[in-house]
This record gives C-alpha cells, structure tokens and sequence, in this order.
C-alpha cells in the first residue's frame, strides 16, 4: 500500500486516503474502498488487503440502487468475516446546533438544503434545474427529503436517518471563526450559499 500523500476527510465509507479511496476498520477488518453513482448507475466497491479479498455490486435501479449496494457490501462482510458494521446513533435534537447547520449549500451541479421544524433536522439535496436543462439523457429523479441527526462530538458530523440513503454519514466543513461553510456527502462537498444582507 502506498503512503498517504495528504490528509483528507472521509465520509461513510471510511477516511479519505489520496484521491478516491476510503480506509475503515469495520469490526476490526480494514477494508478499503470507493463508491460512486452517475444517471442511474450506481457501484460501490469493497477492498480486504489483508485477506486478498474484493467485493463490487452494481445497480442499474433507482433510487435505491445505492443503497442496495451498501446492503450486499454488509451481507458479505457478515458472511465471509463475521463482522457486523455498528449503527450509529443520532444526537437528541438541539436548537442551538440545528440553527448553525440549518441553511442552503450547492456544488456545481446540485442544491444541498438543511431545514428543520423545531423538531428535528430534514435533509433535501437536487440536481440543478440548469443541468437537468443541459443533459442529453434525463437524469434520475431526485430523492424524496430525509432525516438527518447530529452525531456525538463536536458537531461537525451528521448521519442520515430515513430514506434510500439511510445510514449515509458526512461531516460539516468550518472556517477559521467555527463557522459552517461547506457539507460533504458521499464525499462530494457542498458550499453554504450565503443569505443576502438585509
């Protein structure tokens, strides 16, 4: 395995390693891997170095072709290692932390939304009308909104808790002051959009 050039945070599949690859313990087995979904496809690929072992599925169905992908890395993780990935469990919500995620976020081709109803935290992510307008194929509809939850610690991570993308984790990016600024999911980062000054 080659030396970790730079630092990178990771997401879901584990910490960032160079470019593209994700390293996590899961269980006590380090796995490395990469997933990754274009119009309609979506694949997810699963490395076990140390037991010259290799998963890959791959979903031409959607929306959930995601998360059906993440269902068979898991199968046969308990099948072939007896290793199970814990859930994580979401913080209670919190007022004074959902305001400082609450807001709009985008990268260049989609729109990542944070809102919240006094009770909990909703996610809503789209692919940009703009885009949708320049595609020679239709792209795949957009996911119905989710849940989400701050996970324990310093408030920079987040796990979604309903929907096709359940169990997804990402983290919040903060300036120098602590400051949110961006969002990753599925390590694509997403900067806040600032509101205009009154």
């Amino acid at each position: 395995m080659k030396k970790q050039t730079v630092t990178l945070r990771g997401s879901t599949l584990g910490d960032a390693f160079g470019i593209c690859w994700f390293l996590r313990d899961v269980d006590g087995v380090r796995t490395v891997g990469h997933g990754g979904s274009a119009n309609g496809q979506f694949a997810e690929l699963l490395l076990v170095p140390e037991r010259n072992f290799a998963v890959v599925s791959l979903s031409n169905a959607g929306p959930d072709g995601t998360s059906f992908n993440q269902a068979v890395v898991r199968w046969v993780l308990q099948t072939y290692f007896g290793v199970t990935e814990q859930e994580s469990e979401s913080l209670p919500y919190d007022e004074a932390k959902a305001r400082d995620v609450v807001g709009n976020y985008e990268n260049d081709f989609m729109t990542f939304t944070i809102g919240t109803d006094g009770t909990g935290l909703r996610l809503d992510v789209r692919i940009k009308p703009e885009i949708r307008a320049a595609a020679k194929t239709e792209p795949p509809p957009d996911l119905p909104p989710a849940d989400i939850g701050l996970l324990p610690g310093d408030g920079a991570e987040y796990i979604i808790t309903s929907g096709s993308l359940k169990g997804q984790r990402g983290f919040f990016t903060r300036d120098e002051r602590g400051a949110v600024v961006g969002v990753d999911m599925a390590g694509r980062l997403f900067k806040r959009v600032q509101k205009p000054s009154a």
